[in-house]
């Protein structure tokens, strides 16, 4: 019994903890839904979720399949970011970063019309690689003979992803800030030195 109470009581926890934090993601993805709203829409499909995982279908496959591709889409944009913090040595524009949530335009990280397209296009070619290199229940990827048949497709997504931005940006000025006008500042940390605002 104390046990089960302990399971119970960490699971609440971390289940609140994980709830805050979707709901935060939500709220930053889509800034005209309140905080409060957002969490409650993310309870209410995760909940649904949930059920639908129990009683309607094999969740675990579903479950295994979700977290290897979430994975391999994931790991080259995770690259790319921490190539951009190592180059920027971990100093940001706080300010500028908040660009999209006061539904704005401009600042240091707004770069072409809102979209880093060396990031962006690296960031793809790198999940392509990893999805093309997955091994899930129901799809095996081509690549996947290269490798022998293990899954190394965060390894191949995270290294394709990261060689594609690192050859692109080789530290030549690349970000641009502003309502339509290029303003070209360093790849490697383009902080807040110049430029329009929003």
């Amino acid at each position: 019994m104390p046990l089960l109470l302990a399971a119970s009581a960490g699971s609440v926890g971390n289940a609140g903890l994980m709830l805050y934090s979707m709901g935060l993601d939500l709220d930053a993805i889509v800034p005209r839904v309140s905080r409060a709203r957002a969490t409650y829409a993310v309870a209410v499909v995760a909940t649904a979720c949930v059920f639908a995982g129990h009683y309607a279908w094999d969740a675990q496959s579903a479950m295994t399949s979700f977290v290897l591709l979430l994975t391999a889409i994931g790991t080259p944009w995770a690259v790319i970011t921490l190539i951009g913090f190592v180059r920027c040595r971990g100093s940001y524009d706080a300010d500028a970063l908040q660009v999209f949530n006061r539904r704005a335009r401009g600042g240091v990280y707004w770069y072409h019309a809102g979209w880093n397209i060396p990031a962006t296009v690296s960031w793809a070619v790198g999940a392509t690689v990893g999805v093309l290199a997955v091994a899930l229940p129901s799809y095996e990827g081509p690549l996947l003979a290269l490798t022998g048949g293990v899954d190394c497709s965060f390894l191949l997504s995270g290294l394709v992803g990261g060689a594609v931005y690192l050859l692109w940006t080789p530290g030549a000025a690349v970000a641009a800030a502003g309502e339509g006008d290029d303003v070209a500042r360093p790849a490697s940390c383009p902080t807040g030195t110049g430029g329009p605002r929003a």
